[in-house]
Formats: structure tokens, C-alpha cells, sequence
């Protein structure tokens, strides 16, 4: 469910900001060409992938990717 809310921010705004276990991370579809992620507070660490997909497989925290995370994240409106 959280991942579905996810990608249709996404779809939409071409943005998402969600939080996980106590840190803000930002998502960002960049010119069609590839997706983004990082957090605010540690805005140098950027992670480059070529689809929402591909992230969200391979993107970890804690060692585990956001899909096997999903009950944890928190979409913010």
C-alpha cells in the first residue's frame, strides 16, 4: 500500500518525501532519464537509478530494500 502511494506521488509530482524508521528521504524523477534518491541530511549522498523499480529493488536500509520495508515507510501528503 505504502509503495503504491508512493509511486503515484511520484507519478504526479515528479517528488516524493516519505520517512523511514527516523530519517526523511526525498525521491525525484529527474528529466525522464533516471530516478534519484537522498535524504536531507545527508544531501551529498545522492543514489542514481534508471526506474522507480529499479530503486525501489535495490535502494537498502538496514539491509533491506524499500519494498521488503513497506509497512515502515510513511508517505508524507
Amino acid at each position: 500500500m505504502n509503495i503504491e502511494k508512493l509511486k503515484d506521488k511520484l507519478a504526479k509530482n515528479n517528488k516524493v518525501m516519505f520517512k523511514l524508521y527516523s530519517l526523511e528521504y526525498v525521491i525525484e524523477l529527474v528529466d525522464n532519464n533516471y530516478v534519484q534518491i537522498y535524504s536531507p541530511t545527508y544531501s551529498n549522498d545522492i543514489r542514481k537509478y534508471n526506474n522507480i523499480n529499479e530503486l525501489l529493488n535495490n535502494f537498502r536500509v538496514y539491509n533491506e530494500t524499500l519494498l521488503e520495508s513497506e509497512n515502515r515507510i510513511v508517505v508524507y501528503e
